[in-house]
């Protein structure tokens, strides 16, 4: 597609356009290769103590940045998928879950609370648990009590170790069998990974760069992010870039679900908000031509009710090519766009605030049934 550019007075070429990244953000993005090969040889060396063949079901347990890598990974294979698996983002685990259950426990910093209760819920059931984190609890107290960890490095911003706690996912799943052989899909999705940094670094002037100018069109706007099937993931973590590295509210829906009701909310569009609303469109090739259909028409319909609609397809052969492929601009533009704003991407005060507040509290149920 044809990203439109909008004149602004902040640049974003030159090592003076980056100063307000604090934590170096970006650059992580363009150490995605490296990520990539560390964590893929992780998951490949960790040592599972159960045969594949006793896995009936899989349960991914996580929140934030690690539940969304286990939607992407489920959304990218959902159609060839040979065993059913879930997104666990609860303290409580799903009462299906037995002996034969595979449980991810996914969580970067091995301290997320509601993942710790899922996993102490898993070995009351005996399920076949393995973990993905950086340390914490989970990396320390859980393989004592025999669990597989598999390492990733320490130090980052969740969100920004999304292929640290993805690519594992993948390789245990394929590991399992419980998708056909990923090998070719891997070395493809690392092509395509090295070949968005180097389309959309930061060392690419804006002029040739369709992130940071796609990120200008977001300036004073609120993202309405659509997917769809493999795009519908996309979408949230789209958003949820938006919120985290923008800092700027952000929504993100589904088709075909949003035709059957959101988008009767688009003729009662308030105008400050109308004026303001920057419908995204994620699309992809492989749609069912139904869901095509619906994108274009839905457009039609909503367009005059937003200030911009930008339409945006993936590419690439495989699933999981295309879905990184639009990972990978999405966190561009996200990042771009906080610069632009003069905001420093990294923090994320809201979110800390709130686990200070949760500490202060203590831990479980209110005595009072009230409270």
């Amino acid at each position: 597609m044809t990203y439109g550019s909008l004149p602004g007075v902040i640049p974003l070429d030159g090592p003076e356009a980056f100063a307000r990244d604090g934590l170096g953000l970006i650059a992580g993005v363009g150490d995605s290769v490296a990520a990539f090969d560390e964590a893929r040889a992780a998951a490949e060396a960790v040592e599972l103590p159960w045969p594949a063949e006793v896995v009936t079901d899989v349960a991914i347990c996580g929140m934030g940045g690690s539940a969304i890598a286990a939607d992407l990974v489920t959304g990218a294979y959902r159609e060839v998928l040979l065993r059913p698996v879930t997104t666990v983002r609860d303290y409580h685990l799903p009462g299906w879950i037995s002996d034969t259950t595979l449980v991810i426990l996914s969580s970067y910093s091995g301290g997320t609370e509601e993942t710790l209760t899922a996993a102490s819920q898993a070995l009351e059931r005996n399920a076949l648990c393995v973990a993905v984190t950086s340390g914490g609890k989970l990396g320390s107290f859980y393989a004592a009590e025999g669990v597989p960890v598999v390492p990733v490095a320490p130090g980052l911003q969740p969100r920004a170790a999304l292929l640290r706690m993805m690519v594992p996912l993948l390789v245990l799943l394929d590991r399992h069998a419980l998708t056909p052989p990923l090998t070719s899909d891997l070395e493809e999705a690392r092509a395509t990974v090295a070949a968005a940094v180097a389309a959309w670094g930061p060392d690419v002037p804006e002029a040739e760069n369709p992130a940071k100018r796609l990120a200008r069109t977001f300036e004073g706007r609120v993202p309405l992010i659509w997917g769809a099937e493999l795009t519908a993931p996309l979408a949230v973590r789209w958003k949820g870039q938006f919120n985290e590295n923008a800092k700027i509210p952000a929504y993100a829906s589904a088709l075909p679900e949003l035709d059957h009701n959101e988008i009767v909310g688009f003729a009662g569009m308030p105008e400050p908000l109308a004026a303001m609303a920057h419908l995204v469109m994620l699309r992809d090739p492989r749609q069912h031509r139904q869901v095509q259909r619906r994108f274009d028409l839905t457009r039609e319909l909503v367009e005059a009710h937003v200030a911009d609609v930008t339409s945006i397809s993936s590419e690439g052969q495989g699933a999981l090519a295309r879905m990184l492929d639009l990972v990978m601009l999405g966190d561009y533009v996200s990042l771009y766009l906080a610069l632009l704003r003069g905001v420093d991407p990294g923090p994320v005060e809201m979110i800390e605030r709130l686990k200070e507040r949760l500490a202060q509290t203590g831990y479980g149920r209110s005595a009072d049934p009230s409270a």
